[in-house]
């Protein structure tokens, strides 16, 4: 029975965590995105380019909406506990990181001509691409778990029907 207790109480601890990183990640794309910028110190001030198009607005209510559904899922993960609702939430969590990654590839929000480096400047968005990719492979990769986890305990269940002799 404590390790049932215990197993649910890391849950919760996995979950407020699950719902802090969230909100702390939905304040930096809304409030903080102006210090995603290249910087140059040119005495005695330090000048900050932006590395963000305007297209950045174009895909921000995509990370918001995805963000506000994973905090309510998780929310409501802490007061349903059920595996079966517990494994769909976590597939429904890696598809949305896969639309948020795959938006944020085909849109592109990026400018990294800023960068004075011109060898930096041109390898940085085939960089920054092929980290998205892989992103969203491996969330659809992580999507899999769940989904075979589901597999396995549908089967260790009996039946629900019965029949009498």
């Amino acid at each position: 029975m404590e390790s049932s207790c215990q197993k649910r109480a890391g849950e919760i601890a996995s979950d407020i965590s699950i719902i802090l990183v969230t909100a702390a990640q939905l304040i930096f794309f809304t409030r903080f995105h102006k210090y995603i910028a290249w910087y140059t110190r040119e005495t005695p001030s330090v000048t900050r380019i932006s590395l963000l198009t305007d297209d950045y607005f174009t895909w921000l209510p995509i990370p918001i909406i995805a963000s506000i559904i994973v905090i309510v899922a998780t929310t409501v993960t802490i007061i349903y506990d059920s595996y079966w609702f517990r494994q769909v939430v976590w597939m429904m969590f890696n598809v949305i990181g896969i639309v948020v990654v795959v938006s944020l590839l085909t849109i592109f929000p990026f400018d990294f001509s800023v960068i004075p480096n011109a060898t930096a400047a041109d390898v940085a968005p085939t960089l920054l691409t092929a980290f998205l990719i892989f992103m969203a492979v491996f969330y659809g990769t992580t999507a899999l778990i769940p989904l075979v986890k589901l597999q396995r305990y549908a089967a260790r269940q009996p039946t629900s029907t019965t029949q009498s002799e």
